[in-house]
């Protein structure tokens, strides 16, 4: 009993880091994109500019955005339930679809797939 409280009041905490963490990596996937203007438009050295893996992750970011504002919204105004079946729906849609199809952003399928690890 007192596990199973634990692990329901952490859920909150970890949601909160996830919204921390996708901030961080948005405002990287920016900084990342502005310095590839600069080079591009050589207003900054091109050895100085962003390397593949630096383009890669904001590429992968910005491809995270979508994902993750139905989600903010819900959480930012949320209805009773609503906000929760959003995301049991997000969270069965990819387990039974696998990796065919992603509605969660990276940070917050991270504290999901670790909670339904933790219950099983």
């Amino acid at each position: 009993m007192v596990t199973r409280l634990k692990k329901i009041t952490r859920i909150p905490r970890m949601m909160l880091w996830a919204f921390v963490m996708e901030g961080v990596e948005t405002k990287q996937m920016i900084r990342t994109f502005a310095l590839k203007g600069k080079t591009h438009l050589r207003i900054a050295d091109p050895e100085k500019g962003p390397t593949e893996e630096e383009m890669r992750k904001a590429i992968e970011q910005l491809r995270d955005i979508p994902r993750f504002l139905p989600f903010f919204v819900f959480i930012v105004a949320p209805m009773p339930g609503v906000t929760e079946g959003y995301v049991l729906l997000a969270v069965s849609l990819e387990k039974w679809m696998g990796r065919k199809i992603s509605l969660l952003p990276n940070q917050f399928r991270k504290v999901f797939q670790k909670d339904v690890n933790d219950v099983n």
